[in-house]
């Protein structure tokens, strides 16, 4: 099990994280809705190590408050940022090699075989997503933290994206942060957290679906 527990974040005196408490189980897919700003993206920021916080970060019963990003990655905790960031002047190939072979990110994507030798600058938004996606996926992660993953994509990569999310469940704790694709999602989830305000204000399970609809638009 991965746990934040009583997650706080400021900057620059203004609290983007209130004592937030937030679980992923192996096998468990999570899904954090909520407005722009309410501090979704910070929360894995911080679980990864990436921004300064207050509380405790524990990975299988072991506090890894103080380690590093790359002892994290290590532990099994990876993520896939937003806004599909990748080394900008490093091939596609070279950008999915950072985390495993590339081989194994074209079995998700055959569409990057005829891009493994282009620049990431060059690509379309849709294109880099699949870097980021694959990227991650191939790094055989204990916990996934997924970002607005549908960003920029197709509705026919979107669902294989969402066909991959539901098969790694079976190894892996996976949460995604999501504007897009939210009632499919959460047909998939197993838990539904709310976040408004740097707080989480509601937790649904999955089925709960109906319960949501008044949140569909945030």
């Amino acid at each position: 099990m991965l746990k934040a527990e009583g997650i706080s974040v400021v900057r620059d005196g203004v609290a983007i994280l209130n004592d937030v408490n937030f679980t992923i189980d192996k096998e468990e897919i999570t899904l954090i809705i909520g407005p722009n700003g309410s501090g979704k993206s910070t929360l894995f920021k911080a679980i990864m190590g990436l921004i300064e916080f207050k509380g405790k970060v524990v990975v299988d019963d072991e506090d890894i408050t103080r380690k590093k990003p790359h002892e994290r990655f290590k532990k099994g905790i990876v993520m896939a940022p937003e806004r599909m960031r990748c080394a900008l002047d490093l091939t596609v190939e070279e950008n999915i090699e950072i985390s495993g072979k590339f081989e194994d990110a074209v079995k998700i994507f055959p569409e990057l075989e005829k891009l493994k030798n282009r620049k990431v600058e060059k690509l379309s938004g849709g294109e880099r997503q699949m870097v980021v996606f694959s990227r991650a996926l191939i790094s055989n992660p204990k916990y996934l933290l997924l970002d607005e993953p549908f960003q920029g994509v197709s509705d026919e990569i979107c669902n294989r994206m969402m066909e991959e999310i539901n098969k790694r469940k079976r190894n892996t704790g996976i949460s995604i942060i999501s504007h897009d694709k939210i009632e499919e999602i959460a047909e998939i989830s197993d838990k539904i957290y709310l976040m408004v305000a740097g707080k989480i204000r509601k937790e649904f399970s999955g089925d709960e679906i109906k319960k949501l609809e008044k949140y569909m638009v945030i």
